[in-house]
């Protein structure tokens, strides 16, 4: 129990230090794709970097996404970040 209550102050640092800590949901999101072994082993400060490093590479992948749609010939919905036709 005690660990569980250790993880769970460390993530809510983590998540404060964060950029993506701004956005509830999508911290939520790239939270649950760390292991909680990595999560136990890491200070905030380290789980903080790895986070924000997470939604740097989605953001990445998905201007990634778009361009190859573009250029595939889709109309891509930049806002809602997805094709509406093709």
């Amino acid at each position: 129990m005690r660990n569980v209550l250790s993880n769970q102050i460390k993530v809510n640092r983590a998540i404060k230090m964060s950029e993506i800590g701004a956005h509830a949901e999508s911290a939520a999101a790239m939270l649950l794709a760390i292991p909680e072994s990595v999560v136990e082993a890491l200070p905030a400060r380290l789980i903080a970097q790895l986070l924000d490093a997470n939604w740097t590479l989605a953001q990445q992948s998905k201007a990634i996404a778009e361009r190859d749609a573009i250029s595939e010939g889709a109309i891509w919905d930049g806002r809602r970040m997805r094709e509406i036709a093709a």
